[in-house]
């Protein structure tokens, strides 16, 4: 792992922006002032440092001279926007609860699906690890509404409805 005083020495990061550049030359692609990093497939930044690709937003904790967390969730779920008032230490039942709707989701909201069998939309949560049922309804509106108490009671500064 890079020491803070080792990425402080090759990069700069704006806290405020969230915005890493490139301080030292250190490989002929890299130009001094410029932003560092690029987009990968999950939509995250990363940034080759030593031959490895790491990411800005676990990179901003080292910068900052905080201890790296396990898990580091973007508080608006927005992966490019690693603004230090927008990162924040989480559990993986944290970051979970946090993510958005997922793109391929059939019912439109989260933590709810279609039973095929029942023949009505089924409600869900993560949680521990395990997906937990938390009943049927005839109504996805009402079945979300069930998995957002679930989310609320949870923790509720981590409970995204979409």
């Amino acid at each position: 792992m890079i020491t803070t005083e080792q990425l402080r020495e090759i990069l700069h990061y704006d806290p405020d922006t969230g915005i890493f550049t490139w301080a030292k030359k250190t490989s002929n692609k890299v130009v001094v002032g410029r932003h560092a990093g690029a987009i990968n497939l999950s939509g995250y930044i990363v940034i080759g440092i030593g031959g490895k690709l790491l990411y800005a937003h676990r990179l901003a904790f080292t910068w900052m001279g905080e201890e790296t967390p396990d898990t580091v969730d973007h508080a608006d779920g927005d992966r490019l926007n690693n603004r230090w008032s927008n990162l924040r230490p989480a559990t993986d039942q944290q970051n979970v609860l946090n993510a958005k709707l997922a793109s391929n989701s059939t019912s439109g909201f989260k933590g709810v699906s279609w039973h095929k069998k029942a023949q009505k939309w089924s409600a869900q949560i993560y949680l521990d690890g395990k997906s937990r049922y938390l009943g049927l309804y005839t109504d996805p509106k009402k079945a979300h509404d069930a998995y957002m108490r679930a989310a609320n009671s949870i923790q509720p500064e981590f409970a995204r409805a979409s």
